[in-house]
């Protein structure tokens, strides 16, 4: 994972990891890291011109090393963005001519699925970032374009047979050359988009974090001296090797297997399964994928960065929450995942859906198999999808990409949270004034907490939401969801989640059961239904305080008939 060369710049500047190191200056450099990274995210933010970027914040930032390790990263990362960082940027580096091309002033680029990648909206931007002639690392900024062409508005259908149809694949580009701009790559790619000015801001907003936290880097090396910050990087990434390697040294050696599935790939009906078996094996954990399905038809095949990305955080949410995620965390992690298969496609297969909806369901099995070896470690599943709902107007062309949260599985100290993105994509929710403002032809009618969605338990799963939609003109709308046919799991006595729904109220007041993925037109005046999955409650029902259920009730998250017959709690 990390024995990558320098290519000639491990000599300009000399890391000693084993000479004794101010533990002050390491936490010192830890904190000042992850600050770099939330500047990065604050500068992409408030120059961005999507509603996607600058409300609901789907991107991530990150500090990297010389060999593109992550040693920083912002408070509100995308786990499946941050910890595929490594692999985008190292392909981007080797396939751009290598660490001795690199010089000050290039910017590198790419969004290849096939190049150590997430899918193809996801874009990622990094530029080196050079001392006194060493590379001290990489300022990189990954962000996920509203648009980047393809069959479908927002590069979203599901319902593709190949990569290529799901829009422009950008291989390892310097999109800069030692501080020149590639004007003709630029063109090529706005060229391919859909709402080009929008996506040029973004664009510009995505450079301005890049090139804020270069500054910042630079900054810290003049300020602690450039060999005692590299080093200083490295004792941060080793010492979170050793607590993960601690952590899972303290579990019983064996193999621990679960199982889950996709709702179909949005061409076909059939379930798609996800095996993951975790092997526990002194200081080290391995997670083996081959009992899992062939790669799918449509669009929900997890390249392999994604089902790296979505282990790593399983594992690191159960076994070492709390701190930040550094490649450290990673390094005791392996992954083993046959060529073909679901979360591990081979070329041309596409893979729009993978990155968040398969990685979830990998994220999800690879939890269930560490409850099996506790399940206090554990959480309960929650509705498992970014609830992608996507939409453009047939006549003004406006296009916005939307995600909606669920209900959050419950844990053994708390209950589950309601309507919040969680899981490998937690970015927020647009407005709904902001959306209204910004879309004419959009009226969020109804915006609503269900009672009864969130799995009973001693620790209670969070409900879903119920948004209802009107479209005011002939909308073109892509969904991309999960859990409407596999319940999220209980965990410990505790029941499964309500599974998601969706629906169409035609103009004419019928209404139109749907799948959870689907590109459809729909009529001006059509509403449209989304409901996500509720979360999995945490251990027997029966258990909880009756106050607690009572409470429950008047706030409208359990129903008075759950109350009495799933909770056995008379409230008369």
């Amino acid at each position: 994972m990390t024995d990558v060369p320098m290519a000639g710049f491990e000599e300009s500047i000399a890391v000693d990891a084993t000479a004794d190191v101010d533990p002050a200056l390491v936490e010192i450099v830890r904190n000042q890291l992850h600050d770099v990274a939330e500047e990065m995210q604050a500068s992409v933010m408030n120059s961005a011109y999507s509603p996607l970027w600058q409300e609901a914040g789907d991107l991530s930032c990150a500090a990297l090393t010389p060999a593109a390790e992550i040693v920083g990263q912002s408070e509100r990362v995308i786990p499946v963005h941050i910890a595929t960082m490594t692999s985008s940027v190292r392909e981007a580096v080797e396939r751009t001519g290598g660490f001795d091309a690199l010089e000050p002033g290039d910017v590198l680029l790419q969004n290849d699925p096939y190049a150590g990648n997430n899918h193809l909206p996801d874009f990622v931007m990094a530029e080196p970032v050079f001392v006194d002639g060493g590379l001290l690392g990489f300022s990189a900024v990954r962000a996920h374009w509203v648009d980047i062409g393809g069959s479908s508005p927002t590069s979203y259908s599901t319902q593709t047979g190949e990569i290529i149809q799901e829009g422009l694949r950008v291989p390892p580009a310097k999109l800069y050359e030692a501080g020149e701009r590639n004007d003709a790559l630029q063109e090529l790619i706005l060229a391919n988009t859909r709402g080009r000015d929008e996506r040029l801001g973004d664009m510009n907003a995505q450079l301005a974090g890049v090139r804020r936290g270069k500054e910042r880097l630079e900054a810290l090396a003049a300020k602690h001296g450039v060999r005692e910050l590299a080093t200083a990087m490295t004792v941060v990434l080793d010492n979170d090797e050793q607590r993960m390697q601690k952590r899972i040294g303290d579990l019983p050696d064996g193999t621990y297997e679960a199982v889950d599935f996709l709702d179909g790939d949005g061409i076909t009906d059939d379930l798609i399964e996800i095996d993951a078996a975790v092997t526990i094996d002194g200081d080290a954990l391995a997670v083996d994928f081959s009992g899992s399905d062939p790669q799918a038809t449509g669009g929900v095949n997890s390249p392999i960065a994604c089902t790296r990305a979505a282990t790593y955080y399983a594992v690191k949410v159960t076994l070492d929450p709390g701190e930040p995620g550094t490649t450290g965390s990673y390094r005791p992690i392996g992954v083993d995942a046959p060529s073909g298969c679901v979360v591990n496609p081979e070329y041309p297969a596409p893979v729009v859906a993978g990155n968040h909806e398969t990685a979830t369901r990998v994220h999800d099995a690879v939890v269930r198999a560490i409850a099996e070896i506790d399940p206090d470690l554990a959480f309960a599943a929650g509705d498992g999808s970014s609830n992608v709902f996507n939409y453009q107007s047939l006549e003004s062309g406006k296009l916005n990409y939307t995600c909606l949260g669920g209900g959050m599985g419950a844990c053994p100290g708390r209950d589950g949270i309601s309507a919040t993105r969680s899981g490998v994509g937690n970015t927020g929710i647009q407005p709904i004034e902001r959306v209204e403002e910004d879309y004419d032809f959009v009226t969020v009618e109804s915006f609503t907490l269900v009672g009864g969605t969130g799995g009973a338990g001693r620790q209670r799963g969070g409900c879903a939401p119920r948004r209802v939609v009107r479209f005011d003109d002939p909308t073109m709308v892509v969904t991309t969801g999960e859990r409407a046919r596999t319940q999220p799991f209980g965990l410990a006595g505790g029941r499964g989640g309500a599974l998601a729904e969706h629906a169409v109220i035609h103009p004419d007041g019928t209404e139109e059961t749907v799948d959870s993925k689907v590109t459809m037109e729909v009529d001006a005046g059509a509403k449209f239904v989304f409901q996500p999955a509720g979360g999995g409650g945490f251990g027997d029902p029966t258990e909880r305080d009756p106050e607690r259920v009572r409470e429950d009730v008047e706030n409208g998250y359990v129903t008075e008939k759950e109350a009495r017959e799933v909770y056995d709690v008379d409230l008369d």
